[in-house]
């Protein structure tokens, strides 16, 4: 299935292989990545795990034309390209099981979330607010999770 035919309940989190966690907040942030995401082939294999617990894994993503307004591509820097996955559904996740894939992303990636300095104080803080969530969509908010549209 396409990007646009799965029907995700927004905000959706991407997990890469590399054992990063994205925060994905609408089907624009979804659909639109820089050219070194595309070029890496970051998002393939990525599982999507959307507000509600459901889960794909993308298999492919093609290229469909830029992404933004005229004005946005004059800007300096990199167009975001606009982007579409090729899904396959997966068996949905609990909020459990969620809270521990981004905790273990956490800990694979201390430097994303605090200085080194601050791993015995600030990490053991962010995985308790990412444990605490009340909701799948409470993670992303929590952590302000970024979005491929940059990268």
């Amino acid at each position: 299935m396409k990007t646009a035919q799965a029907d995700f309940r927004f905000p959706v989190l991407g997990f890469t292989t590399d054992s990063d966690v994205w925060g994905l907040s609408d089907l624009d942030a979804l659909a639109t990545c820089g050219p070194p995401t595309l070029a890496e082939g970051l998002q393939v294999r990525m599982e999507l795990v959307d507000a509600e617990g459901r889960r794909w894994i993308v298999n492919s993503v093609l290229h469909t034309g830029r992404a933004g307004s005229l004005l946005s591509r004059l800007m300096p820097g990199p167009a975001p390209l606009r982007i579409e996955h090729e899904l396959e559904l997966l068996a949905p996740l609990s909020l459990t099981d969620v809270q521990a894939r981004v905790c273990e992303a956490m800990r694979a990636h201390p430097d994303f979330w605090c200085e080194d300095e601050e791993r015995d104080t600030i990490l053991p803080a962010r995985l308790a607010e990412v444990t605490a969530a009340a909701a799948i969509a409470d993670i992303h908010e929590v952590l302000g999770l970024d979005s491929f549209h940059a990268y």
